[in-house]
């Protein structure tokens, strides 16, 4: 390795240990509904991240986590944020979860990609749910939801998490 791509290195490393706090976005708040469903329960912090971690089958390198759970009426969705340390990470984390499904590695299928105001939305299914995901900031936001509910859940969370 050259001296010059080592220093980029430290420098990155630096940044990702000693900088956390620049990273993007504020404080993270569990939104009460969503799409008409009701906030059952939520886990944030160790708890939530050791569910992430579950879900992914390893350890997800992050700052925080939220999980919600949401139900009305028989219908449910959950919800996923982690929290990167930096944005960059983030984009990474998400670009690394749609070529899983890319690649079939995933119990997921039929991914599809759109812009939705200036951003990147993943959409599949899978589980018996539709699941949508996207990044804003330093944060990856994973929206799972019964087929019946999942596009006014949508709504709400990117109402909420903009």
């Amino acid at each position: 390795m050259e001296r010059k791509e080592l220093g980029a290195l430290v420098l990155i490393l630096v940044l990702a240990i000693a900088l956390p706090s620049c990273a993007e976005g504020g404080k993270f708040s569990v939104p009460p509904s969503l799409g008409g469903l009701k906030l059952s329960h939520y886990l944030q912090g160790e708890q939530a991240l050791r569910e992430i971690d579950r879900l992914h089958g390893k350890k997800i390198r992050v700052k925080e986590g939220y999980v919600a759970h949401y139900e009305a009426n028989g219908n449910k969705a959950m919800l996923y944020v982690s929290e990167a340390y930096l944005e960059f990470l983030a984009a990474r984390q998400l670009e690394s979860m749609a070529d899983g499904i890319r690649k079939g590695n995933t119990p997921f299928f039929h991914l599809k990609e759109s812009q939705r105001e200036g951003m990147t939305l993943y959409s599949t299914i899978g589980l018996g749910q539709i699941h949508y995901f996207y990044r804003v900031g330093n944060k990856v936001v994973w929206l799972a939801a019964d087929p019946t509910v999942a596009k006014q859940a949508l709504v709400s969370v990117l109402q909420t998490l903009r």
